[in-house]
């Protein structure tokens, strides 16, 4: 923001009548003032035009541009002007107009010397305190409060400024996104004030790593921008690693205890007539890649990254389906396949199968549908959305049948989940034993504690659970030994060549006498014919799903 000259103090008197501006013109220069005089509205905007002045004292009434208009005409000025209006009519509607533009005081006349000393003083002391605030304003909006760095949008503005006056030839500088991934889990553990500590100190550390012709502000949340001024490119990695370093080694003590951060960094160079815009979403998008590919977390953006781009933009397309279908339970469509009793021939209970639509009602291509909303955080919302739509259709089959649901494992220890389950259970008055959840084989892997309290809870009200993908993982034995199974669905690949491969039947003929030791339920998937039904009848397995018994299709119309 420009500000005046403390040095001189200049006035300008705008008045058409030439014994008045000769009386402003004298008092003003008593006060200290050099003045200059107008004798219109136009001329006072002309000298505007190429003049900054400290005070402009205006009479209201003249030919022409009157002070009115004159203050209309400068009120967008940089920085704003300081009036004092003057005129011979002592009535409040020139006194409300006059303030309502934006003018500092109003003087009646003949004009005495003691009430423009007076008035002219005060209106200094309030431009000088609104300019104050206005500056002090202007720091807040460009700087964040808690680590007192810079923030984004001042980030954005220095940065396309430092760009657009580089060297069109420039082969140096890049922009650096540094993530601390575990911010929300300190919020959570240790307290919003003890994540603010952490961030603090972070860009303090950061502060020490960058020098004065770097630029480094706190971008979003826990997520950090430095702008590498001039380092060559074959060294940002290198530059990277030593940040990486530098804020991993330090160690941070929360309510006694010793706390190491971990960091993430994506970066992209700067290439000649790069604009802004794309260098941002170069480094977002290498930050994305860190996080999700790269061993050493560290990833500066290069052109062979491009590949990944048509994978990313799936999934954004399916997260925007899933977040449609969050909002409109209508397109959340579930199909159901059966799964036989091989013994009796008829339907235990059918697999609920999700399905999302467009705007038109037809259904899409989710692709990997459960890990982008597992990357993204939808997962726990979008297992709830199942479980309600698959309550809401449990009751409409037949007694006796019952409907498995697929849960992830990112939502195995969501208490809201837990207890979403739990009341809607009880709300809807649903018999539970017609309720099975069905858990993956990997989800137990990784959250075996959790899995083992909530199978427990559920339990408790009569539900039952199966293992699926049962025997592609290495610790399947463990799981049915560790964790309350009802069933074990045997992974489909070992079921698809039943008939003509030995090794699969003798896998699943000794699953069945497993199974049997620890009375549980075998389920075989990828049933695709009669023959490979009866071997499974044969060998004693319980249940059997598969395009042989019936495709997925929305809930039977008979049901």
């Amino acid at each position: 923001m420009l500000t005046r000259s403390v040095s001189t103090r200049n006035a300008l008197v705008v008045d058409d009548g030439p014994v008045e501006r000769l009386a402003g013109k004298s008092m003003l220069e008593k006060l200290g003032f050099d003045v200059t005089p107008a004798a219109s509205g136009e001329e006072a905007l002309d000298r505007l035009a190429e003049s900054n002045y400290d005070l402009i004292l205006c009479d209201i009434s003249m030919p022409g541009m009157g002070g009115l208009e004159l203050l209309d005409a400068t009120r967008t000025h940089q920085p704003p002007q300081l009036f004092i209006m003057s005129t011979t009519h002592n009535d409040a509607d020139h006194v409300v107009a006059s303030l309502r533009r934006g003018a500092y005081g109003y003087l009646t006349k003949p004009l005495s010397f003691e009430s423009l000393r007076k008035t002219v003083n005060e209106a200094l002391a309030k431009y000088a305190d609104e300019q104050s605030l206005a500056i002090q304003a202007e720091q807040v909006a460009r700087q964040d409060a808690l680590t007192e760095l810079i923030n984004r949008d001042e980030f954005s503005r220095q940065l396309t400024n430092r760009i657009s006056s580089a060297s069109a030839a420039h082969d140096s500088g890049a922009m650096l996104l540094v993530k601390i991934p575990g911010l929300s889990h300190i919020n959570q553990s240790y307290g919003r004030i003890n994540g603010d500590k952490i961030l603090q100190f972070a860009a303090a550390t950061l502060k020490e790593l960058v020098r004065q012709t770097d630029l480094l502000a706190r971008f979003s949340g826990d997520v950090f921008a430095i702008y590498l001024d001039g380092v060559a490119h074959d060294l940002v990695e290198q530059r990277s690693a030593a940040i990486t370093e530098r804020l991993e080694s330090v160690k941070t003590v929360l309510d006694g205890d010793a706390i190491n951060l971990t960091v993430i960094i994506g970066g992209a160079c700067v290439h000649p007539s790069m604009e802004v815009g794309d260098l941002l979403n170069r480094a977002d998008f290498a930050l994305h890649l860190a996080r999700e590919r790269s061993r050493n977390r560290i990833k500066i953006y290069s052109e062979a990254d491009e590949i990944h781009k048509a994978e990313l933009s799936a999934q954004l397309n399916t997260l925007a389906l899933v977040h449609a279908a969050l909002n409109d339970a209508n397109r959340i469509v579930m199909y159901y396949q059966p799964i036989i009793n091989l013994a009796e021939g008829n339907v235990s209970h059918y697999e609920a199968l999700l399905r999302l639509t467009d705007e038109d009602g037809k259904l899409c291509n989710t692709g990997e549908l459960v890990k982008t909303c597992e990357v993204f955080g939808l997962i726990g919302r979008l297992d709830q959305a199942v479980v309600k739509a698959c309550f809401d259709d449990v009751q409409n089959l037949p007694d006796g049948v019952g409907v498995a649901i697929n849960l992830s494992g990112k939502s195995i220890g969501d208490l809201h989940l837990l207890s979403f389950i739990e009341s809607q259970i009880t709300r809807m008055g649903i018999d539970p034993s017609r309720l099975i959840f069905e858990l993956t084989e990997t989800a137990a892997f990784f959250n075996l504690d959790e899995v083992r309290y909530f199978v427990s809870r559920i339990k408790n009200l009569g539900c039952r659970f199966a293992l699926d993908d049962f025997g592609v993982g290495f610790s399947s034995f463990y799981y049915i030994k560790e964790l309350e199974f009802d069933y074990l669905k045997l992974d489909g690949s070992f079921i698809a060549n039943l008939p003509r491969n030995r090794n699969d039947q003798v896998f699943v003929r000794a699953m069945v006498e497993i199974s049997r030791v620890f009375d549980l339920h075998v389920i075989a998937e990828w049933v695709e014919d009669i023959e490979t039904a009866e071997l499974l009848r044969e060998y004693g397995v319980a249940y059997g799903q598969g395009y042989h018994f019936g495709k997925p299709a929305p809930l039977p119309k008979s049901a």
